[in-house]
């Protein structure tokens, strides 16, 4: 049952990205589109690769530092090849890259899943917290830019939003969290004693102790100055493919933040790779800066395919090694974080 539902949560989330793909792309002609690509400059493409490789590098080398104040000992190395499995995953599934990434942990160094995925929850939780920055940051900064945007998209929110169903829904789920408050107070201690709650207190104990991980980091320098960086590489790494086409290499810095916020979003959406999401995202905000859409889904797909392949590349280069590397010879026990 659990493999059909996957198979069909697949498929949905499929059916979106490639739908969404079709809607982009129906009225331009891939023809014409083939012969700009030929003509583009590959050289910043390249560097934008490069530079995402850095960043990748760097999210590894953070999550070594979430894991220290859980006893954990992890090589930057081992954690980055575990971060490119997990970005693999991540194309076939959306969200299968944290549990992945935690596996692949698992089998090289011995980290308890539960506490790694603490440490990634953490580490989302943070990057959804620059992301919101930035797009705030973005919408003050290009406000004249983006308020026809703004103005469209609230406008539908506001058309599609019926008060009445919101309420209903609402009321549904807080009797539900009601109901399931009363019921655990009225039967805490059968809970409590039975089998299935003293297997699977540990790993709720290793689960929080990896969401608290961030607030017990000894290097915070370390830890904010990386987090920074990998944020600043991925504005360069989206901003640099612009001088690639003659058509957008006018874009100044703050149409950069306009990019990094779309791609951003594109990204989150819970389709495969941001396929579709992010060149509907990218393409749409570039024509607000006068490129054609054309144009600007022709620098969205070479910016994600770009992306995209080398994460198929180097994650899948990543998830060969990770089948030959030794299990960490100081011997990480899950026990190191059941003493704290």
């Amino acid at each position: 049952m659990k493999v059909l539902k996957s198979i069909l949560k697949y498929t949905f989330t499929l059916i979106i990205a490639f739908g969404l793909l079709w809607y982009v792309f129906r009225d331009i002609d891939l023809g014409t589109l083939f012969e700009k690509v030929k003509k583009a400059d590959f050289t910043f493409v390249y560097i934008s690769i490069a530079l995402s490789l850095i960043s990748h590098f760097l999210r590894g080398y953070r999550w070594t530092l979430l894991l220290k104040p859980l006893n954990y000992q992890v090589n930057s190395f081992r954690a980055f090849i575990a971060v490119m499995v997990g970005y693999f995953a991540n194309l076939l599934l959306p969200r299968m890259g944290e549990i992945t990434r935690c596996a692949i942990l698992k089998k090289t160094d011995n980290i308890a899943i539960p506490a790694s995925l603490g440490t990634v929850i953490s580490e989302r939780i943070i990057d959804l917290l620059l992301l919101l920055v930035l797009i705030f940051s973005t919408i003050i900064i290009e406000f004249k830019t983006l308020k026809n945007f703004l103005s469209d998209y609230i406008n539908s929110v506001i058309e599609g939003f019926n008060l009445g169903n919101y309420l209903v829904l609402g009321g549904v789920l807080l009797f539900m969290i009601l109901i399931g408050i009363y019921l655990f107070r009225r039967n805490r201690e059968s809970i409590r004693s039975s089998n299935f709650y003293k297997k699977l207190r540990p790993v709720l104990y290793d689960l929080i102790s990896g969401l608290k991980s961030i607030r017990n980091v000894k290097e915070k320098t370390a830890f904010f100055v990386s987090t920074a960086l990998i944020w600043i590489l991925y504005y360069l790494m989206s901003y640099i493919i612009v001088f690639s086409f003659p058509e957008t290499s006018n874009l100044d810095f703050f149409a950069g933040l306009s990019i990094l916020m779309a791609g951003g979003l594109g990204m989150a959406a819970p389709v495969q790779g941001g396929i579709g999401t992010y060149h509907a995202f990218v393409g749409g905000v570039l024509m607000l800066y006068g490129i054609s859409k054309e144009d600007g889904v022709l620098f969205a797909t070479l910016l994600h395919t770009s992306q995209f392949v080398s994460i198929v590349v180097f994650g899948g280069i990543s998830f060969i090694i990770s089948l030959f590397l030794h299990k960490n010879p100081n011997g990480n026990e899950p026990e190191n974080i059941a003493a704290q």
